[in-house]
């Protein structure tokens, strides 16, 4: 779940916090270290209309164009929060999508991150933050329906990945945890690519949150409902492997192979005629793609509704971290 709108204040604001915290917590996942070697890059603005032209200096993602291939690579890089859904990547997946689709010059987009710790690590420890992007770039964008919703379940993110016009290639390596794995796996990319160092986990029944970005539905219809279900309700990792044996994965290959081979693949993509790769894959995601927003509403309207679950279990954690913490400074005070 994410919280970046201005409806959605007060408890629910730091509920979210909270929550992020607690994901960290079940998720066992540790903080990346050192920065990431990556020139992020520049893109073009379309919206509002009198900036079009102008060009955005990259604060989140790492973007470049292979003009000799066509082919362009996004890398999430903020590694400090092992790449978690914060509003500065939220709102520059927006920009760099736009530019991608809208580039002749790009015929195939890698999706990747930085580094080999995280992919994405779902929502962010320490909340939202604040974004790269000027507010009046921001307001543009969402007038053009791109840009961060009050949805609570990423539905404008969903929508605009599962519209990209153009090839592509999902790289993942390392953790992909709740809305990242989502990311990840939920048909956002056409092609899906792991390493062998790729796990993946839902924690939402911990939380007690529910599924977003369009899982409700693309789980089941990817793996079947009792495996779905089992991932859902249980929240443990899973691995690579475990993911092609599901389908959820086209290949797996180690960290070494993972960039190679999506850009080998990408540029036998990009030799394609790009008008009729955009009708291949308009034909072939529409017998979903048409049922997409009513997917995306219920899942909206049952976040909310499970707010007040939320509530109840961060309450409870927290209990038992502060008996656990004062537990130990008894331990401390008796040596």
């Amino acid at each position: 779940m994410t919280c970046h709108s201005s409806k959605m204040r007060g408890d629910v604001v730091c509920l979210q916090s909270a929550l992020a915290y607690a994901a960290y917590r079940i998720a066992a996942v540790k903080m990346a270290e050192g920065n990431s070697p990556c020139s992020n890059g520049k893109v073009r603005i379309y919206f509002p209309k009198e900036l079009e032209g102008t060009w955005h200096e990259l604060g989140s993602i790492c973007y470049e164009l292979d003009e000799s291939t066509g082919v362009a690579v996004a890398a999430h890089n903020t590694p400090e929060n092992l790449h978690a859904l914060a509003l500065g990547l939220i709102t520059e997946m927006f920009l760099v999508l736009e530019h991608a689709k809208r580039d002749p010059r790009v015929r195939a987009l890698i999706w990747t991150a930085t580094g080999t710790r995280s992919f994405c690590s779902g929502a962010p420890l320490k909340g939202p933050g604040e974004t790269p992007v000027s507010s009046e770039i921001l307001e543009g964008y969402k007038e053009a329906g791109l840009a961060p919703d009050d949805s609570g379940v990423l539905a404008s993110h969903t929508r605009a990945f599962w519209d990209f016009p153009k090839p592509l290639i999902f790289a993942i390596q390392g953790v992909a945890v709740g809305g990242g794995a989502n990311l990840a796996l939920m048909n956002f990319g056409d092609i899906v690519l792991c390493s062998t160092n790729a796990r993946f986990k839902y924690p939402f029944a911990q939380l007690g949150l529910t599924p977003e970005l369009s899982s409700s539905y693309i789980l089941p219809f990817l793996v079947g409902f009792p495996k779905a279900k089992e991932l859902i309700y249980f929240g443990d990792w899973f691995s690579a492997d475990d993911a092609l044996r599901l389908n959820l994965v086209n290949r797996v290959v180690s960290p070494d192979e993972l960039m190679p081979l999506a850009k080998k693949l990408a540029s036998r993509l990009a030799k394609n005629h790009p008008e009729n790769m955009r009708l291949i894959k308009k034909v072939m995601n529409s017998y979903v793609r048409k049922d997409l927003d009513d997917i995306l509403e219920e899942e909206s309207k049952v976040m909310k509704d499970s707010l007040s679950v939320s509530i109840e279990l961060l309450i409870k954690m927290r209990e038992s971290m502060k008996k656990k913490s004062e537990g130990k400074n008894k331990k401390r005070s008796k040596l």
